[in-house]
């Protein structure tokens, strides 16, 4: 272990980050939709500590929706608060005496209200009218205001100078953004290819040694062709013109010198039953993890190779990107064994059913300033237990992974509701509830609502819940209101109840729904005209059709599911789930239901 952990970072000012606090885990999962500022937290990380980091520029300033441009004033703040760990990685109270990082960081090591060790950096960047452009400075602070709201309380360490480059380094961030390709960094010298490729770790005595081997090579290559015998012998013309020996140019098909080998190298692939391909043939999902393991093998050797402290701190944007869902899988179990502290940003939900609840930061737009939640962990009796948690990752993240993208969230019970209830809603709103952002969830049963609003309630994700109306069920949904402090039926404005205690099927079975219904039954078990018939007599002699009809959709829920949503109008009912959802979610933004 590296024996020092970066617990959270505060950021303020950076594009749509006004405010933000986000705390790190060793594997930390943002996730949230599209333009809620995943990236933005990864670069403005990359800004205060990255390795090669970038400046900040006009278009990085938090910007106002009101405001045609950044006040010059506005600096962008981003502090990060470092403490120490023990040989497990555990949060200690102190860095113990010889640790390399009190070398390091020095007087930059200070103690909190209760006397345990931290480091607080800040990165401040801030207008320079002089050279016009923003200027960037890096301080230990001597405190961590425990409230964030007096974060600029915390002033920095006297009698000490800024933050230099090698305080930073041994932590500093690697960002592998969405566009990696291994293809691309064989090319570039700045990449961490050249920069494993360039240190051969070979003696003296070998260079020699595979130098003069690769000189009677290329000889052997060039008196072998006919062509490039002939292209050399007229090269060799150079003389005439310039001042040289008659035999100083040679062609070399390969490099001569071991420093100049790697512009030359490759990596090549065979996939099962196929001849080798370089990589830069092969599909963008290849090159990019390609690039990812080119970096793991760099963090590893750069671990191995270094008799100082370091704590590698990578950042991934979107490595789902151009895989199929069974490699995103493979690709998390992969990056959960790299050293060090990884943060993720993800839209991929394989990745995060794998994930845990507790690594997921959700961001999410509260108007134009971007807000990250966390689970609620609560407090006292109400306080998640482990057990909780592991519920929450098998019931939720395990099997509905997507949800943790909805714009809303819809919850019901039973396998009927789950196929017929979208196709109500594409009635009401004339589009799939997809394109809307809305997720229909299924969570098997009334005693399972509560992992499910958890979640929910702890990532700011509207969620509303269509109810069978039978007395148990109110009631074991009613616990799972109170459970996460929201008002029971019948006072709760995002729950719909199905009136005089019955469940979906015995709801829609009406008189008014009646000859609908039993016309799809017959047309679905008719296998003849002969037998439709039978079918027509077998009906017509029943004594009570609307219970047969009942019992009929309820044995038979995932036949007939999917088809009651595509023949029956909206439900009453469901028409007053689909109004709440309207006037709670921006109705401007939602087409108008289907008259």
């Amino acid at each position: 272990m590296s024996g020092i952990f970066i617990a959270e970072a505060r950021i303020r000012n950076y594009r749509c980050l006004r405010f933000v606090d986000v705390q790190l885990d060793p594997l930390t999962i943002l996730i949230g939709q599209n333009n809620s500022g995943k990236t933005s937290i990864l670069e403005a990380l990359f800004a205060a500590i990255g390795f090669g980091q970038r400046g900040i520029l006009n278009d990085d300033i938090y910007l106002a929706k009101s405001e045609i441009t950044a006040p010059k004033d506005r600096p962008v703040t981003i502090d990060l608060l470092i403490r120490p760990t023990d040989d497990q990685g555990r949060t200690t109270d102190v860095f113990p005496s010889g640790s390399p990082w009190l070398e390091l960081w020095g007087l930059g090591v200070v103690q909190d209200d209760n006397g345990h060790d931290l480091v607080a950096i800040r990165t401040q960047c801030k207008w320079n009218a002089v050279r016009e452009e923003y200027a960037t400075e890096r301080r230990f602070l001597k405190d961590w205001q425990t409230d964030s709201t007096r974060w600029e309380e915390s002033t920095p360490v006297e009698r000490i100078p800024p933050v230099s480059a090698p305080q930073i380094e041994p932590f500093a961030l690697y960002l592998l953004d969405a566009k990696r390709d291994i293809a691309e960094d064989i090319r570039t010298r700045s990449s961490f290819w050249h920069k494993m490729v360039a240190e051969h770790g070979l003696s003296q005595k070998d260079v020699e040694r595979i130098e003069k081997e690769l000189s009677s090579i290329n000889e052997n290559i060039v008196d072998s062709s006919e062509v490039l015998t002939h292209i050399q012998s007229h090269l060799r013309e150079f003389h005439e013109t310039l001042s040289c020996e008659e035999n100083s140019i040679a062609v070399t098909p390969l490099a001569r010198h071991l420093r100049d080998l790697s512009r030359g190298m490759d990596v090549v692939l065979s996939t099962r039953g196929a001849p080798p391909f370089p990589l830069h043939r092969q599909g963008m999902g290849t090159r990019s993890l390609g690039t990812l393991f080119t970096f793991w093998a760099y963090i590893t050797w750069r671990q191995k190779d270094s008799s100082e402290a370091v704590h590698p701190m990578t950042a991934l944007e979107e490595p789902e990107t151009h895989l199929h869902p069974q490699a995103q899988r493979a690709l998390f179990r992969q990056i959960t064994k790299m050293p060090g502290q990884r943060i993720i940003s993800t839209h991929s939900p394989y990745i995060c059913g794998q994930a845990q609840i507790a690594q997921m930061r959700h961001f999410s737009k509260q108007g134009e300033e971007t807000i990250v939640s966390r689970i609620d962990l609560g407090t006292g009796q109400t306080r998640l237990s482990d057990e909780d948690l592991r519920k929450i990752d098998r019931q939720v993240m395990n099997t509905r992974g997507d949800m943790l993208f909805a714009r809303a969230l819809v919850f019901f019970e039973g396998e009927t509701e789950e196929q017929a209830l979208p196709d109500f809603a594409e009635k009401h709103w004339r589009k799939h509830p997809n394109d809307l952002g809305y997720s229909f969830i299924g969570v098997q049963g009334s005693g399972n609502y509560l992992p499910f609003l958890r979640m929910a309630e702890s990532f700011r994700i509207p969620w509303f819940i269509f109810s069978d109306g039978e007395q148990a069920t109110v009631v074991a949904v009613n616990i799972a209101l109170t459970a996460i402090g929201q008002n029971q039926i019948p006072n709760n404005a995002r729950v719909v109840v199905l009136p005089n205690a019955k469940d979906f099927e015995e709801y829609i079975v009406c008189d008014a729904s009646k000859e609908i219904l039993l016309k799809a039954i017959i047309d679905h078990e008719a296998k003849t005209q002969q037998h439709r018939q039978a079918l027509e007599t077998e009906w017509s002699a029943k004594p009570n059709v609307l219970a047969a009809i009942v019992e009929k959709l309820k044995a038979n829920k995932t036949q007939y599911g999917a088809i009651i949503g595509k023949i029956l109008p909206v439900p009453t009912a469901l028409e007053e789930l689909f109004r709440k959802i309207d006037t709670e979610l921006a109705p401007s933004q939602i087409m108008s239901p289907a008259p």
